[in-house]
């Protein structure tokens, strides 16, 4: 059953002269948080609650009674406690990733002010730099490079989209928006949803901010993901379908980079129809992203590095992805095979590539192959199979259910999964 809508919060929100969306403004995030606020699918983050009851005139206590729900004492840092992964692994890097994580969420619990004392501005050409080199470590699946630079990296483009001129300000808002997508992606990884949901709507508000499309293409992706999270996938699907028609409205698909972020965002929605069982939704986004993939105009220059451009060169993963989810699993290994591992140049996704060949043998039944295929994706990101809950339930699931397997148990000790 769903939670029931808070009727009294947005009585009080009204009684004080805020719109949804002067109340989004004043929080600087989007109007469609403070409407999922209301409809009862999700609650301010606990860094945001004081401000929040500023706005609205109630102490913390009057607030969490209109919410219906507990509340994090948002102090310090100390109070928000990690959620205690019950996929086992390694809990000392888990926590070591955390504190990266944290550290980007402090920034909002205390405040530009704060931090504008120990950081200082950049140019936007240095901002851009870090930025870049984040997107490498994301891309690279370097957890605890990504996790040590984004602390630095959220103050330093918060404060250097702060202090630029208004020719400069859009730029600065799109490399914001970036840097809080990763940090989403990480709170992600770490399982950390709630954590992902504030961080998403930063990276959404700052992303739409900027006016560029591929950024907010970008965001909207990893929104989708945070939303599925919470088990709203229509909403998930419905967001990157919308901004999918928005970029061809605004720019008729007229060059590499926004059709690449066109065909990402539908296959992103297919994913999406997959998981909830939607097939024909699913199979028609599919197609229509295929169709899209196949565009580009003679000479047109390379894609920039981005995840949708790098996505749009390996579509065939989100074929393997998409059946996977629908139970098609000769379909899905037929699409794998048709993709040379080894020519997926970008780690990230040739771990999504193994990732998803073992979802699909262990589904299948086809114990040795899944098991060769989490090998695979534990020789390219171990990081990625200590973490992450699919690698952990696949290894107890290949464990239990039949004969052992050479090398398993090792793998488990290896991968400290119980």
């Amino acid at each position: 059953m769903g939670a029931p809508k808070r009727r009294r919060f947005a009585l009080r929100r009204k009684n004080e002269g805020y719109t949804q969306e002067r109340l989004a403004a004043a929080l600087n995030i989007d109007r469609t948080t403070v409407q999922r606020w209301e409809a009862g699918d999700c609650a301010p983050q606990p860094w945001m609650r004081p401000r929040l009851a500023r706005l609205l005139r109630l102490t913390i206590t009057e607030l969490d009674d209109l919410l219906g729900e507990s509340y994090v004492n948002s102090a310090g840092l100390d109070s928000l406690e990690p959620t205690i992964s019950a996929e086992g692994g390694d809990e000392v890097l888990r926590r070591e990733l955390l504190a990266g994580v944290l550290g980007v969420a402090g920034f909002a619990l205390l405040g530009k002010s704060a931090a504008q004392a120990s950081t200082e501005p950049m140019t936007i050409g240095g901002l851009r730099h870090l930025v870049d080199g984040a997107q490498s470590d994301y891309m690279a699946c370097r957890y605890q490079e990504l996790a040590g630079a984004l602390p630095n990296l959220i103050r330093t483009a918060q404060i250097t989209r702060d202090a630029v001129g208004d020719d400069e300000r859009h730029e600065a808002d799109g490399l914001l928006a970036t840097t809080y997508r990763h940090s989403t992606w990480l709170a992600l990884r770490l399982g950390e949803d709630g954590l992902a949901c504030g961080l998403s709507e930063q990276a959404m508000a700052a992303a739409r901010a900027s006016g560029d499309l591929l950024v907010e293409a970008e965001v909207a992706q990893m929104g989708a993901v945070v939303l599925r999270r919470f088990e709203q996938s229509e909403q998930a699907q419905q967001l990157v379908v919308d901004t999918a028609n928005k970029i061809d409205a605004q720019s008729q698909l007229g060059d590499a980079a926004h059709a690449a972020a066109y065909t990402m965002l539908l296959e992103t929605g297919a994913y999406t129809a997959a998981i909830a069982g939607r097939r024909s939704a699913a199979l028609d986004l599919h197609t229509e992203a295929v169709r899209a993939a196949r565009f580009r105009k003679p000479g047109q220059p390379g894609l920039p590095l981005t995840p949708s451009a790098i996505d749009a060169s390996y579509l065939g993963l989100y074929a393997i992805s998409v059946h996977r989810k629908l139970g098609d699993y000769g379909t899905a290994i037929d699409a794998a095979r048709t993709i040379p591992p080894n020519s997926i140049g970008v780690i990230e996704r040739r771990v999504r590539y193994w990732e998803d060949v073992a979802l699909t043998f262990g589904a299948w039944g086809k114990r040795e192959d899944a098991f060769r295929a989490l090998l695979a994706a534990e020789r390219l990101a171990p990081q990625e199979v200590r973490l992450r809950p699919w690698a952990h339930r696949l290894t107890r699931q290949l464990r239990s259910s039949g004969p052992a397997l050479p090398g398993l148990k090792e793998f488990a000790q290896r991968s400290r999964i119980a």
